[in-house]
């Protein structure tokens, strides 16, 4: 489900303002107006995503110390702590 982000064709619109986002489903119709005000819309996929970047996977003391409990495998559906 992508997140479109609306804008108002003039604004700030009094109750929409600078514009607001909505989850749609895929297929689904986009909007042609607000459903709050009335006004013609457009619709833009977000600019930027911010997501973080791991260059490296922690070591077993890193995430022991973050608060994780730290498992092993010892056999096809059992583990035990480390």
């Amino acid at each position: 489900m992508p997140l479109y982000f609306y804008r108002p064709e003039k604004t700030p619109c009094r109750m929409c303002g600078e514009g607001f986002e909505r989850w749609e489903k895929a297929g689904e119709a986009r909007l042609s107006e607000c459903e709050t005000c009335g006004q013609r819309v457009f619709a833009q996929l977000p600019g930027s995503v911010n997501t973080p970047k791991h260059s490296r996977k922690p070591s077993v003391s890193e995430a022991k110390e973050a608060g994780f409990t730290v498992l092993k495998r010892i056999s096809s559906g059992e583990y035990e702590k480390q």
